[in-house]
């Protein structure tokens, strides 16, 4: 490990994260064949969701989040021991998580929430820019996360009522994902379409022209997309469903340049449409087909959340090792651990529509998801070693 790689690990975070990341999705996803070949025990239910949204996603977030935010800010980056603190805590949830120790894996996810806020308030205290609007958006998604795991905290000593078991559940997967993808998506995904980005503002310590208006449509979705969780953990979940799906395409119409935007001229392109649309398509489905809305949220989960995560990675990736200008190159190789993945999710959601072949269809689902989590880590994750020389 080279003096400069050590050192980039505090400016940029992403290098270790991201790696940590894609473990803790691999193991939370080897779970269901392993439960149901009969070599673990424990249903892996709630361990598998935990994994996935606090190990795997959580992973990407607090990488990306903690090597754009500083910059954003125009800030001092991140100290090697806090990030090596944040890593050591998001590396032990994953362990507690593995082993179904729940309690203690919530334990951890708080401590790792309080330290990543610790870390970021300090910074944005002295900061020199505003960040971008959409970034309000971030801002719910910790008040939620925080809020669903104190419930989930207070669950394990106290019986609580049907509503908070439900909004826990929305509030610490849904709106811990959904928040962060729909603000972020605005200011990095017109990028791979060689576009400016409307949430691009000078660097300004107050709040430049028309920024107060773009943070003002973005809270009112945050508050849209909050609300649609509270009807559905009521029991209305066609109508949270449909507030959800119109409140993220309301915003995305307005904010992403999608009339501007190429042809399929890349795999990203084609990756970002494909994502997009089974995004909205998973919130829809519901709408329509409300007894299948756990397994119809795998559409969104993997379609949408997991392709825009393996997408953005890969412009963070390349984009600090050196390696932008590949995005602009057709990268047909993206569309093979894409395409493994939605077959993946395609197989997973099977075995709920076809109760006899579950078992199978969920083990042959997470193997082929695996595959292509793995082929994507094999051409992107190597280059996490690769710090470009400073000018």
């Amino acid at each position: 490990m080279t003096a400069s790689f050590v050192k980039s690990v505090s400016r940029e975070p992403f290098r270790l994260f991201f790696i940590q990341a894609v473990v803790a999705g691999l193991i939370g996803v080897i779970l269901w064949p392993l439960h149901f070949w009969g070599v673990a025990d424990i249903y892996p239910g709630t361990s598998h969701i935990r994994l996935m949204v606090f190990g795997f996603f959580g992973g990407f977030i607090f990488g990306f989040l903690g090597t754009a935010l500083p910059r954003m800010l125009s800030s001092r980056p991140f100290t090697q021991w806090q990030v090596l603190t944040l890593l050591a805590l998001h590396a032990a949830m994953v362990g507690a998580y593995t082993l179904s120790k729940i309690l203690a894996g919530d334990f951890l996810l708080l401590s790792l929430l309080v330290t990543f806020i610790s870390c970021v308030i300090p910074r944005a205290r002295v900061r020199k820019d505003v960040p971008p609007p959409g970034f309000v958006l971030v801002g719910f998604a910790f008040v939620a996360v925080f809020a669903g795991t104190i419930l989930s905290l207070i669950q394990s000593w106290k019986e609580l009522p049907l509503f908070w078991v439900y909004l826990q559940r929305l509030l610490s997967s849904q709106a811990f994902l959904l928040l962060p993808i729909v603000g972020i998506g605005p200011f990095i995904l017109p990028r791979f379409f060689g576009l400016p980005s409307g949430h691009n503002f000078p660097e300004s310590l107050t709040a430049p022209p028309g920024w107060g208006r773009k943070a003002l449509l973005a809270l009112a979705t945050g508050i849209t997309i909050l609300t649609s969780l509270v009807l559905e953990a009521a029991g209305w979940y066609r109508l949270g469903h449909a507030l959800r799906f119109a409140a993220v395409l309301i915003y995305w119409a307005v904010e992403m340049p999608f009339r501007s935007a190429p042809g399929l001229s890349t795999a990203f392109g084609a990756a970002l449409r494909i994502a997009f649309l089974l995004l909205l398509a998973g919130f829809l489905a519901v709408v329509f087909f409300p007894a299948y809305r756990v397994s119809l949220l795998h559409v969104t989960l993997i379609g949408g959340f997991a392709v825009i995560t393996f997408v953005v990675g890969t412009r963070v990736v390349f984009g600090h090792s050196g390696n932008l200008d590949k995005l602009q190159q057709p990268n047909r190789w993206l569309l093979i651990p894409i395409l493994l993945m939605l077959l993946g999710m395609a197989t997973r959601i099977s075995g709920d529509i076809w109760p006899d072949v579950l078992p199978s269809h969920y083990s042959y689902g997470a193997i082929i998801w695996i595959l292509g989590a793995i082929a994507w880590a094999i051409k992107v994750l190597p280059k996490t070693a690769i710090v470009p020389d400073e000018d």
